[in-house]
């Protein structure tokens, strides 16, 4: 169509939702027959090949594909009823979504839910609207209040508990919602609004409210500038610039307020000098070959200088192909075959750091794993300050367009559950305070329980679930491998048809040397299970033609399966090349990952 696929039309023609019948001249009661007669004609008057002048050649060229696109809409039942509901914009969806197994007469309240979500996600990528709602809940009179009755003597559990749930109430409430759009191309405005109320604290209760604008601006792609001001005060500017170097990043970060320009290095009445806070930061990485960051942090702040410094590193890892190092996953796992454990592809990332920050002066580390198939990261920070032992630990699932996370953090001035869930970029937070007083054994309890539970659904649903996922993936591969490659499977054996002859004369020679002799070879999925069987190809014919005075070598860091007499039985999967052979008459067996080299004879394979 016009406007979808390349083609020309003149400008304000596509808004017309019966453009394709004025090009065919015909009403929208046509029938089909019509159509077809009505293109015959059309495209003979309009051919190309039946121009001879230039000129005339390129319009008649412009009119035959205006035609042919008309006619491929129009003699199509479900391009023209979806032509003739919502015109263009219709047969757009139809090539966003599928509507093959669509009942007609489900059809049109289909496309018009299809419709009315493609217009919600231009408004959502036009403006980025994210919000939360934060409700805090102080439940500490569970842990940390003793009730009695009127006479001293303690309550039953259910009365401790009724009297303990009346005693549960709101803490904080707080709003915030923020859009962004952008205004040109490399600059882009946001706009930030915020509510909150503080019902029960030790403090005098309150309630605030702010609204914020914030400008990001690209100059390159190594230096980026930020600015965040208040709309409703007068309260300073806070501007930060990013400049991302070859293996180092620098960020600088400070507030600019109206009275540093007014009285610029004064000091105040309490003979304070009135310093704007500074912030820098340099993270550089350590090692050429090494994703080790050294990260140091110095700021001036309201109550003194700060320094921190840090080390942080992280590593993507696969256990299905051990012979790889990967600094980060690569796009190809969308395409693997899923692992019946949901944990063969992780990232591991740690962080341990020295703050000096007068009473705020500690150690603190942090360590997190992320597993993509599952979509789930779990985290654990310690920090270990003046104050005394800080701990958090939680975890998170993230889908799609939702995601659940819940954290525990203890310290010497209580025990927060909390809980937040997301659904299209507005957030849900539960912050719980379960006890005010430092509680060792209930922080423990409150992050055993919850994980324990999640083990157990992990065990009991979502791994058998993913294992019946393995099997039809492997099942698809078989039928698409029998039914969509036949062509390779012929070529394959073809091939090894014409390796045979190689392989029978290298093998008589090993044989009469008592050399290296292949028995047996197979090139299949790394991981064997009742998935991946029957997957395995014999590649044992162009194993043995590849041996040459007792010695066999494939080079490594590319996939083995373009060798001849080789093919890919099921994408997405990682390899292994199993051999079976004799070496001075010893029995020898190997099993070579895809991308590492095969050196063959070697010690280590002989078999006791």
């Amino acid at each position: 169509m016009p406007g979808t696929d390349g083609t020309l039309a003149a400008p304000g023609i596509l808004a017309d939702n019966e453009y394709f019948y004025t090009v065919l001249n015909l009403p929208k009661t046509a029938s089909d027959h019509e159509v077809r007669e009505r293109y015959r004609q059309l495209s003979i008057v309009f051919h190309p090949d039946k121009q001879t002048d230039e000129r005339r050649k390129e319009a008649a060229t412009q009119r035959f594909l205006e035609v042919q696109k008309a006619y491929e809409v129009l003699s199509d039942p479900v391009t023209r009823r979806a032509y003739d509901i919502l015109g263009p914009e219709g047969l757009l969806l139809l090539q966003s979504a599928d509507f093959k197994h669509v009942a007609q007469e489900q059809f049109e309240e289909e496309l018009r839910r299809q419709q009315r979500e493609l217009v919600r996600q231009r408004v959502e990528q036009a403006v980025h609207p994210k919000g939360s709602v934060t409700i805090g809940v102080d439940a500490s009179s569970f842990f940390d209040d003793e009730y009695e009755t009127e006479d001293g003597s303690p309550l039953s559990p259910w009365q401790h508990f009724q009297a303990s749930l009346s005693e549960v109430g709101r803490d904080s409430f707080a709003v915030r919602h923020r859009v962004q759009m952008e205004i040109r191309k490399k600059t882009r405005l946001a706009l930030t609004s915020r509510i909150t109320t503080n019902t029960r604290s030790r403090q005098r209760p309150f309630t605030g409210s702010a609204l914020t604008g914030t400008i990001k601006h690209q100059f390159s792609p190594r230096l980026a500038f930020e600015a965040t001001a208040s709309l409703l005060a007068v309260s300073g500017v806070s501007v930060k610039s990013v400049y991302a170097g070859e293996g180092y990043t620098l960020t600088c970060q400070t507030v600019l307020h109206p009275v540093l320009f007014v009285q610029p290095f004064t000091y105040r009445e309490t003979g304070t000098l009135v310093l704007p806070p500074v912030n820098l930061s340099l993270a550089r990485q350590l090692f050429p070959k090494s994703p080790m960051q050294g990260i140091l942090d110095v700021g001036m702040t309201p109550t003194g200088p700060r320094i921190t410094a840090a080390v942080a590193s992280s590593a993507f890892h696969d256990r299905l192909r051990a012979d790889e190092v990967l600094e980060e996953p690569s796009d190809s796992l969308a395409f693997r075959a899923p692992s019946v454990s949901g944990l063969a592809y992780y990232t591991s990332e740690w962080q341990f750091g020295l703050d000096l920050a007068g009473p705020a002066t500690g150690l603190n580390g942090r360590y997190g794993l992320s597993f993509h198939e599952l979509g789930v990261h779990l985290q654990t920070v310690l920090r270990l300050g003046l104050a005394g032992l800080t701990w958090l630990f939680g975890g998170e699932w993230r889908g799609d367009n939702a995601a659940v996370g819940a954290n525990v953090s203890a310290n010497v001035d209580g025990v927060t559950l909390r809980v937040d869930a997301t659904y299209f970029g507005q957030t849900l937070s539960l912050p719980i305070i379960l006890s005010r007083e430092h509680n060792d054994s209930l922080a423990f309890w409150t992050a055993v329980l919850p994980s324990a539970t999640m083990a157990l659904i992990y065990y009991l649903k979502i791994r058998p679930r993913r294992r019946i996922q393995r099997i039809q993936f492997f099942n698809d591969a078989r039928r698409q491998l029998r039914e969509e490659k036949s062509d390779l499977l012929r070529q394959w054996h073809e091939t090894i048809s014409l390796l045979q002859d190689t392989a029978r004369r290298h093998v008589r020679a090993e044989e009469a040397c008592d050399g290296l002799v292949v028995l047996e070879a197979q090139y299949g999925p790394s991981e064997q299970d009742e998935g991946t069987a029957g997957l395995e190809v014999d590649v044992t014919v162009p194993v043995q033609a590849l041996v040459n005075t007792s010695q066999l070598y494939i080079p490594g860091k590319r996939s083995k399966a373009a060798l001849p007499g080789f093919y890919d039985p099921v994408s997405g999967v990682p390899k292994t090349l199993r051999v079976r052979y004799k070496f001075r008459g010893r029995m020898h067996y190997a099993e070579i990952s895809d991308f590492m080299p095969v050196v063959l004879p070697l010690k280590d394979h002989l078999v006791e």
